[in-house]
């Protein structure tokens, strides 16, 4: 006969009571903890945002922030505002890691994806550069980190003219925003273009 501190399971095995309510409360918070993680290592340190909830268009951006709304319309190719009517993507397998090779020369060993975004926006109204119906804009990967928006949603764009890509680009720094945070972005606009 068991005492009161302890539980008998199927198969005859018996736990002390205070190690079962351990054990259940260990996996009660490893289990998120360990799904949480997992969930970030498949992103691969990419943190991806809904870009209408937030002013920045990356969570994380380690820029200064002292960024002038006259700096982001001088570095800019393109200033606009506009709707993601496409989103086009392209992924490309490319070498992380090399080894030696049989032959003694660098071989690649481990392999990773290289995501690129490029997003078709209709043009609402354009501040800088010519005017267009839609303007195809890259989204620029720096340090691991890309601006990411959504098809159908409205924002502010500072494109920066392309160096490699012949799209011009945004990136994690460049100022551009969901439409909702723009209004006060837009009125300085209007002021610095009328001088």
């Amino acid at each position: 006969m068991l005492g009161n501190s302890h539980v008998r399971f199927l198969g005859g095995l018996r736990y002390p009571v205070h190690t079962l309510m351990k054990t259940i409360l260990l996996y009660i918070i490893l289990f998120p903890t360990i799904i949480f993680a997992q969930l970030n290592q498949y992103n691969e340190g990419r943190i991806l945002i809904d870009s209408i909830h937030s002013k920045r268009l990356c969570i994380e951006y380690f820029g200064t922030g002292r960024e002038t709304i006259k700096q982001f319309i001088e570095e800019s190719e393109y200033v606009f505002t506009g709707k993601v009517v496409e989103i086009i993507t392209s992924e490309k397998i490319e070498p992380s890691d090399y080894g030696l090779g049989a032959d003694g020369k660098l071989v690649p060993i481990s392999f990773d994806p290289n995501l690129k975004y490029w997003y078709l926006l209709k043009t609402d109204k354009i501040y800088k550069g010519k005017d267009r119906d839609t303007i195809k804009i890259h989204s620029r990967n720096f340090s691991g980190l890309s601006p990411f928006l959504m098809l159908d949603k409205e924002y502010l764009i500072y494109a920066k003219k392309g160096e490699i890509q012949e799209s011009p680009y945004i990136d994690c720094g460049g100022g551009s925003c969901h439409i909702k945070y723009a209004e006060n972005d837009i009125a300085e606009i209007e002021k610095i273009l009328r001088k």
